[in-house]
Parts: C-alpha cells; structure tokens; sequence
C-alpha cells in the first residue's frame, strides 16, 4: 500500500519521532511511505533518506502557511498515495487535502488544547476535521477528552492511540561511565537531568529550584540539561539567584541523547501542559529512576497504580525534592520498580501493535 504521510514540520520532537518510528514500521511490513512536511525539512531528513522515504519540504509562509496552500495541494495530488495520514492539526493543510479522491485518511493529534489556540479556531480544526478524515488519534485520553469537550461530534471517530516507542536497552555502568567521561561528569557526582523545549509551561525553573534543595544534602550535585529555547536567559539568572551556577551543564540541542541518558542518576521532568511527555518514558525504559510533576497531561495514564510514585500532580518543590534524596539512598528498591515500570511502558507502546491499529483504519474505510 502507498501511504501519504503529510506533517507539520520534520524536527525531533516527541511527534516527529513517533511519527518516524510508525513509518519504519510500516516499512518493514512492505508498505511505500512518502512524506511531505508542511514546513521546511529539518532533522529528520537523513533518517528519512534511510528509510527510502520520499519527503518534500516547503517555506510555511504566513499565516499557518496559507500562503504555500496551493503548493501543499499540488504536492498531495501529485501523489498516488492509497491512503493518508496527517501528522499534526494544521488547518491550511487540512484545507489542501479537500479533493475528489476518497482514499481512508487518518489524523494523528499529540498536542493538548487548553491555552493554545481560542476555543472558536479549534472548534474549525475539529469540524473541519471530522469532514476531511476517516478516523482521529489522539495520544493520550486527556487531549482526546479535551478534543471531545469542544467537538462532540467527532467522538464515533476518536479514538486513543499510544506513542510508539523503540524498546531501548538498559543503561549499563560501562555506559554511564563513558558518557560521563564525555561529558566531564565526575563518577562520585550526583546527576538529576531534564531534556526539552526551554519554554515556560516545561517548567524548567521547577528543575533548578528542586536541584537547589538536593544540593544542600549532595554538594556534589551536577544538573544536566538538554534542550534550548526562549527561557533559556531566564533560567540562567535563575540559576545564579540559587547558587547553582558551578552546577549546571548546559548542552543544548542534541540530535542524539543517548549520552544525556546514560549520566543521569535521576530524570526530573516537570510540565504545566503535555499531551503526554515522551523524555520521562525514555528514561525509564533505560533503567533510570525518573520523578514527575505535571499539571495537565496524560502522563497519568501511564504512570498510574504502583508507578504513581513516579509522578505527582503539582509543582511541590519540598516534596520531589525529598522524594529524591530519600531515593539516593534507597537505590535497589526503586531500581527494581523503575525496572517493572519499564516493563509497562514497553508493553502500551509497543511499535508493532501501534501500528497495526493505525493500518486497520488504513485499509478499511470508517473502522
């Protein structure tokens, strides 16, 4: 089957990276997949170029890329594609899809509502959205139940769908080594980390101010953080304010993350608004002992029953921090938890089994 994937842009992010995993799968199950990015191509491209994926790119120019609307048309008609899936809810590119050809098309959506856009322009995406596709995922309950709240009747079509995500092996010692060897991190250093977009609702300043309070019973106390982004000055003064500035390692953008990963003795992700937060769940699943505080998201979902102690619903700086200098010293314990929650994990986002719901909505109109 030929399978048009249109998205909105080809960075890595949590999207784009679920989105890459589902085409590899589809892949090696014999289907063509081609792509086109609704935004210029970025990072994603060579792994695309791997996967004998096909992709175009265009400029995104004005508003929501109205004005490459007819090149987005142009391109999807050009292509013989047997069914389409777009990634991301853009509007102007819902619009290029209106046609004549009644392939199943399939939206994929991975960002919450709330505080994005007015609710008068998503109850459009939605309406809109209900007449151009066959059936929505949403990638956790909690956006699919925010979507539902302001379209009612796109329900019969919603359904959720979990993030695929690659089963990663565990971080061995040999590898924290190395890359803490990489990374000038001495092996006696206490490490607690988060990767991400450095903007306001990722809460970054939640972070440095927990890693202020476990620093006054570990000195030896090193804060890594991957990612940059507009907030990025502010922390730095933040930083100052709590005398954390020869603690905290800056490593901005990286394609890979693998050595962020294996330094860490504790991942510390915190969030206003998420439709789910990928980095917390690639954390465990490499072993590492990973503490949470989201507001609104689905985290919740995933991190519930016995693997709740993972997460909490408020940004309570005593209470983290306490919870991660108590699990410094009780090491063996939560690694055996982190251990069966990775478990969990690797059974809800199973790669093969996400994509064979995806391709059953594919290869039968409506279902």
């Amino acid at each position: 089957m030929k399978i048009l994937n249109v998205i909105q842009g080809t960075h890595i992010g949590g999207m784009e990276k679920s989105s890459l995993l589902l085409m590899k799968e589809m892949t090696s199950l014999s289907h063509q997949i081609s792509l086109i990015s609704l935004t210029k191509l970025g990072l994603l491209t060579p792994h695309l170029a791997k996967l004998n994926i096909a992709s175009e790119g265009f400029l995104y120019r004005g508003p929501g890329g109205i004005l490459d609307f007819f090149n987005y048309r142009r391109s999807i008609n050009s292509n013989k594609a047997d069914a389409i899936m777009m990634t991301g809810h853009s509007l102007i590119g819902m619009l290029a899809l209106i046609g004549k050809k009644k392939q199943p098309r399939v939206l994929f959506v991975h960002f919450h509502h709330e505080g994005v856009k007015p609710y008068w322009r998503w109850k459009v995406i939605y309406s809109l959205a209900n007449k151009i596709f066959d059936n929505l995922f949403f990638a956790s309950n909690f956006i699919m139940d925010e979507a539902l709240k302001i379209h009612p009747s796109i329900k019969q079509k919603s359904s959720y769908l979990p993030n695929p995500l690659p089963i990663c092996k565990l971080r061995t010692v040999k590898d924290r080594s190395f890359s803490r060897n990489k990374l000038n991190i001495d092996e006696n250093e206490i490490v607690i980390g988060n990767a991400g977009w450095l903007i306001q609702r990722k809460r970054f300043d939640v972070l440095l101010r927990v890693c202020a309070e476990v620093k006054k019973s570990y000195p030896n106390l090193k804060v890594l953080i991957a990612g940059d982004g507009e907030e990025r000055s502010n922390l730095e003064k933040l930083v100052i304010k709590l005398n954390l500035l020869p603690n905290v390692i800056w490593l901005g953008w990286q394609e890979d993350l693998e050595d962020f990963y294996n330094a860490l003795d504790i991942m510390l992700f915190n969030s206003d608004w998420d439709a789910v937060g990928l980095s917390p769940l690639e954390a465990i699943q490499r072993g590492i002992p990973t503490f949470t505080s989201v507001l609104n998201g689905g985290l919740k979902e995933i991190l519930s029953g016995e693997y709740s102690v993972f997460l909490e619903e408020k940004h309570d700086i005593d209470s983290l921090s306490n919870r991660i200098v108590e699990s410094i010293s009780n090491k063996e314990e939560l690694h055996e938890l982190t251990l069966r929650c990775r478990d969990h994990i690797n059974i809800i986002s199973d790669p093969s089994s996400v994509t064979q719901k995806v391709l059953s909505k594919l290869t039968k109109r409506g279902n």
